[in-house]
């Protein structure tokens, strides 16, 4: 690879000119091999002379990344520096740490040693290349803080953590806000393994992942819990915080496995500065005061039954914006330390001598994982505050539904139901969310658990249901469906359920290959439903054609589930497409548009263009029996035909008869019964059970269609009670629903 000195000759020049002859910098030694690199002392003219040797490292990404400068514990030979510049950059950087000087208590100096000398600017604005004399005048500000104690001001985001010279690198901490709960000042802490990654080639070491999912303290002088609930956390046999303190014997099995962390925390009135030993922590944690600081320690020491290799202690604090933040850190024993048992708990001298026993401390990546900082980079686009209070409901996760599901997961909508009853294949993986670790796994189960890692903070219920059985009344008041099963029988009676039950539907088709999509949406009496659609279409009005692309034919059709070839991003992106109008509806109400066709490209004989979205609003159809469901039907029946009734049930009145109807429908919609059957000779006929003889009744039906010119129709069936009570039975009623939802074949 070309080194940077030799595709920025110039800006070498002038780097090394300017190193040589800057007035903040006497320069020793200049050396320029496989890195380049400058050594000398920035001299501070401030009560006195005084020098302060650093070192200067110029990386591959030179000019665009700044040089790197350290501060060192004394000056280096001219044969350390040119050993130095013979390394590769990890090598030099792991071998400049034993030079370098670390000021615990201050801030711009990050754990490897390295000074954070600017801000970074902008991301709109354009790059800014900064010479080496803009940087050594911050550098000799720094130092010049060493004297005055005036120290350049931080950047308003400085990451606390990372001014620490030992950080955790194989532990992270996640905290919720019950750990920011004000009204307790010091208690125990737990935490539960979200993610282990073992040691493998890219990973030299097992790292931890863990979730903060308990904490008690001291409020008002007594202790108390806040109470969580654990099950979500999947921590067998600990289903409360209770069971925390009664399972004594397990908790210590979980923590020994690491399935648990646990940790003693202390609430402090200010941002400590970064620390280094032992007895500054002890400072911090007593406010400034080491004593009390080991007196509040002496209170939490039970949790010591000896002289463990470590322990954990966190810290809470409001940070510089006033904002609080919880810090864990890990505390680890001297390695010559030799073992030690508490005898008294009140003894602070003990205390003492316990806590001589360690010496160093590893901050861990701490970061809050609260509803407002979670959602926090969706803001405005995706208003949390509106969204997580808004309940909808998934037909079908297959490739659209499941990144539909993803993309409002993220939104942050608080209330997801997934319903589908397919289950994963290897060939779905390449255009679903999920991928062929959940072969053999119901989709919606695949889905549910891929969209719990995504947001922990929102409710999601899978069901594996077959939307035949669909029952509005399972379905909250105010949530709002989206359909993308693409089967025009499944959606025609989802519709129908929808529009009768009131409930607004929301329905999103991939076409021509996943080039075209068809994304509707149906608020009952307001907006054309699904069987609306198919009124103009076959009318020629308002619906818009979209030609199947025959260059993309169906792959197979396996149990009535055709497949049509489709890109993943087409996909993803009608996906995408949809979930916006969804979020848009739940933020800002209805649109006046309820019909979108987006394509790639533009489509002949319609108004769909390349490249863009067409919309358009769709009245509900004046013919549409569920739109116009609430006017009264009409339903009249021949006098010939009750009397046909009467004497079949007259013949034997001590077993239920009955047979089938059919009839004449007007363009109103009402029905007029003109012929009716008996039961057919293979007919189950009992005091309690009727069972019509179905060849007999199907060609009574086939005769009546044929000689009426295909006017006379099925409406529907009769039969006769024995009893008194002539109520539908639940067997009845059932019967008709399976009746009536029974797809034409």
């Amino acid at each position: 690879m070309l080194q940077w000195f030799k595709k920025h000759p110039e800006f070498l020049r002038r780097e090394s000119n300017a190193l040589a002859n800057d007035s903040n910098y006497k320069e020793l030694f200049q050396y320029r091999d496989n890195l380049f690199i400058s050594h000398g002392n920035i001299v501070v003219r401030a009560n006195g002379l005084h020098r302060f040797p650093i070192l200067v490292l110029y990386s591959d990404a030179t000019p665009y990344r700044l040089p790197m400068i350290f501060p060192l514990e004394r000056q280096l030979s001219q044969e350390e520096i040119v050993n130095l510049s013979k390394l590769q950059l990890s090598e030099a950087l792991e071998n400049i740490k034993s030079f370098t000087k670390f000021y615990y208590n201050l801030r711009h100096q990050n754990s490897s040693g390295e000074l954070c000398t600017l801000e970074r600017e902008d991301l709109d604005k354009p790059i800014n290349i900064y010479g080496i004399s803009t940087i050594l005048q911050r550098v000799t500000d720094w130092h010049i803080g060493h004297i005055t104690g005036e120290y350049p001001p931080d950047s308003e985001d400085v990451n606390f953590i990372a001014h620490f010279n030992h950080i955790s690198s194989n532990l992270k901490f996640f905290y919720s806000e019950q750990f920011l709960d004000l009204s307790l000042t010091e208690g125990d802490c737990y935490a539960n393994l979200f993610k282990f990654i073992p040691q493998d080639p890219i990973f030299t070491e097992n790292k931890y992942i863990y979730f903060g999912c308990f904490i008690d303290g001291k409020k008002n002088g007594i202790f108390t819990q806040i109470d969580v609930d654990l099950t979500r956390f999947g921590i067998k046999d600990i289903k409360t915080s209770l069971d925390l303190y009664s399972k004594n014997s397990t908790v210590e099995g979980f923590l020994k496995d690491k399935i648990l962390l646990k940790a003693s925390w202390f609430h402090i009135n200010s941002e400590p500065a970064p620390f280094g030993t032992i007895e500054e922590l002890i400072t911090i944690i007593g406010n400034g005061e080491y004593q009390h600081g080991l007196i509040r320690l002496s209170q939490s020491i039970h949790n010591f039954k000896s002289l463990d290799e470590y322990f954990y202690l966190g810290l809470r604090f409001p940070n510089r914006k006033g904002i609080y933040e919880f810090q864990l850190f890990k505390v680890l024993k001297k390695e010559l330390s030799e073992g030690y048992v508490i005898e008294q708990t009140d003894n602070t001298q003990k205390i003492k001598e316990i806590f001589d026993c360690y010496n160093k401390i590893e901050a861990i990546q701490s970061e809050k994982l609260t509803e407002e900082s979670f959602h926090q980079r969706n803001s405005k686009r995706a208003d949390y505050d509106i969204l997580k209070d808004a309940s909808i409901n998934i037909f079908g996760v297959g490739a659209l539904g499941s990144e539909i599901a993803d993309c409002t997961t993220k939104a942050g909508i608080g209330d997801i139901m997934l319903v589908d009853n397919q289950v994963m294949h290897a060939h779905n993986s390449v255009r679903h969310l999920a991928g062929m670790e959940y072969i053999g796994i119901p989709k919606v189960i695949a889905v549910w658990q891929i969209l719990n890692s995504h947001n922990p903070f929102i409710k999601i219920s899978p069901f594996t249901g077959d939307l035949y059985q669909l029952d509005p009344e399972n379905l909250k008041d105010d949530s709002i469906t989206i359909c993308s099963i693409a089967d025009d029988n499944v959606e025609g009676f989802i519709n129908q359920q929808l529009v009768l039950s009131n409930k607004p539907a929301f329905y999103v088709r991939a076409l021509r290959g996943g080039k075209t999509a068809r994304i509707f949406r149906v608020i009952p009496e307001k907006d054309a439903c699904f069987h609306c659609l198919s009124l103009y279409r076959n009318e020629n009005e308002y619906f818009i054609e979209i030609p199947e692309d025959a260059e993309y034919p169906t792959l197979k059709n396996e149990c009535n589930n055709p497949i049509r070839p489709a890109s993943a991003a087409d996909l993803k992106l009608i996906a995408s497409i949809a979930s916006r109008f969804i979020i848009e509806h739940l933020q800002s109400g209805e649109s006046e548009n309820n019909h979108w066709v987006w394509s790639t490209d533009t489509i002949d004989g319609t108004v769909i263009n390349s490249n863009s979205i067409y919309s358009q609003y769709i009245p509900p159809h004046k013919d549409c029996v569920y739109c116009n469901y609430k006017q009264k039907i009409q339903v009249t029946i021949s006098e010939d035909c009750i009397s046909f009734m009467q004497d079949l049930i007259r013949e034997n009145p001590t077993i239920e008869t009955g047979g089938v109807m059919a009839g004449i429908k007007d363009e109103k919609g009402n029905i007029v019964i003109t012929h009716v059957s008996g039961p057919g000779p293979k007919a189950v006929m009992s005091s309690t059970k009727f069972e019509k003889d179905i060849e007999f009744c199907q060609n009574f039906l086939d005769e009546i269609y044929q000689n009426s010119n295909q006017t006379t129709t099925y409406v529907g069936e009769w039969h006769s009670h024995p009893s008194t009570n002539n109520h539908p039975s639940e067997t009845d009623v059932k019967s008709l629903t399976e009746i009536a939802i029974e797809k034409i074949t």
